[in-house]
């Protein structure tokens, strides 16, 4: 895992009260959240060090000990949390309709503003140095994995849903939720990287990314 070089001046914590005997899961949550504060507040996953989310949250270092066996397995944990807070999106936004497109288009533009209004964490979940580490140490991502794979599912089986009612050419619901993943990327990155461009309507792109990469076809009488 890279070095963090730069020196990001680390908050005072405030002392902290001592979980009542019995609430240590508390404690786990609040290593999560003090791991995700120091990632919004730098924008790097580089910066998420054990040291860094003790002073974070007001505890000694091996207080997390008791609850994450590595650095790594904090990492897994914000990630999950992230794509959990995400997938809920997903499900909510698909809920508000049953018309497979418009749940299609509606659940695609769920990801699309989750990614646009929390870049740092949309970051950690699709461009993650420390992924190069986990590999090397042959390291599982047991708690995100599943999370992400719900998400990818969820796109199929809309994808799916528009091929049963007879809105999409695709003969393959899997490829054609890669190619709208790649796409739906793409919308939330490029333009937030590249602002000296006019970039079209947001809507108007995302119409066309869905439209295109699941091979839909205009509704017939």
């Amino acid at each position: 895992m890279a070095v963090f070089e730069e020196k990001v001046p680390l908050p005072t914590p405030a002392r902290r009260k001592r979980n009542p005997r019995g609430q240590g899961a508390r404690l786990r949550d609040e290593i999560i959240a003090g791991a995700t504060a120091v990632l919004e507040r730098t924008g790097s996953e580089d910066a998420v060090t054990l040291r860094a989310v003790a002073r974070e949250i007001g505890v000694a270092a091996p207080s997390i000990a008791r609850h994450f066996t590595d650095l790594p397995e904090i990492i897994d944990a914000v990630v999950a949390h992230e794509l959990g807070e995400l997938y809920q999106s997903l499900v909510a936004a698909g809920t508000t309709t049953a018309e497979p497109v418009e749940r299609l288009l509606r659940i695609s533009k769920a990801y699309v503003d989750y990614g646009q209004a929390r870049p740092a964490r949309y970051r950690i979940l699709v461009g993650r140095r420390f992924l190069d580490d986990w590999e090397e140490r042959d390291l599982v991502m047991a708690q995100s994995a599943p999370l992400m794979a719900a998400g990818i599912d969820m796109f199929t089986a809309a994808i799916q849903a528009c091929v049963d009612a007879g809105r999409s050419t695709t003969s393959d619901a899997s490829f054609a939720t890669a190619i709208l993943w790649f796409a739906l990327h793409g919308l939330i990155t490029v333009p937030a990287a590249i602002t000296s461009l006019d970039w079209p309507d947001y809507g108007e792109m995302l119409n066309a990314c869905v439209t295109r990469a699941a091979q839909l076809t205009p509704a017939t009488a």
